[in-house]
């Protein structure tokens, strides 16, 4: 008898576990749509807060030495936290994993339709759009050098870490969406251009 109670009380159990993650994850999502900006590695809403300054008026050779911006996709009402470079006093973000025509909805495929974003570092603000940058052209392979060694970590040891944690995340990825097998490779780099 007490086996058959306790089989009993199992779905229950789990019933009431799945509602509280359900609810956990819609509450965490309505608040997070509604922040200044993402919260950690959580997409947050449109950014808000930050000394609005045009894009050219930022010193993006000296914002370099930091390792992340916020990207406000501005057609999707959200945000997120990126690495970005600095090449020739232009900022350029990217994605490397299986960006356009993946499993996934990555933000590159939301950027197609409405390339508008505003950016923010150092509490300042300023509206830019993103520009795809063709692999295989001479700015792609200047960019994703310098990328490349900024992020090899030769003055940090969180950025070594996070690129190897990060390289082995985009290795396997594309090999199980099949992305390494394909002719053009599944990473883009976007620069950032004055609105």
């Amino acid at each position: 008898m007490k086996n058959s109670s306790r089989n009993r009380r199992w779905p229950v159990r789990l019933a009431l576990i799945t509602s509280l993650a359900i609810a956990l994850w819609l509450i965490s999502s309505f608040f997070l749509s509604r922040s200044d900006g993402p919260v950690f590695i959580f997409a947050g809403g449109p950014l808000q807060s930050g000394e609005n300054v045009e894009l050219s008026a930022m010193n993006w050779n000296t914002l370099d030495a930091q390792h992340e911006l916020e990207m406000e996709l501005v057609g999707e009402q959200s945000s997120l936290t990126l690495w970005f470079s600095v090449h020739d006093g232009i900022p350029y973000v990217a994605c490397d994993l299986d960006c356009v025509d993946g499993v996934l909805a990555r933000w590159p495929q939301k950027v197609q339709d409405d390339n508008r974003v505003v950016v923010r570092i150092n509490a300042m603000r300023s509206d830019g759009r993103v520009v795809h940058v063709p692999h295989g052209t001479e700015e792609y392979k200047a960019v994703r050098a310098g990328r490349n060694r900024k992020y090899s970590g030769g003055g940090s040891d969180r950025a070594a870490a996070e690129t190897a944690a990060h390289s082995a995340v985009v290795g396997v990825g594309e090999t199980l969406t099949g992305r390494s097998q394909r002719e053009e490779p599944g990473d883009r780099i976007y620069r950032i251009d004055p609105r």
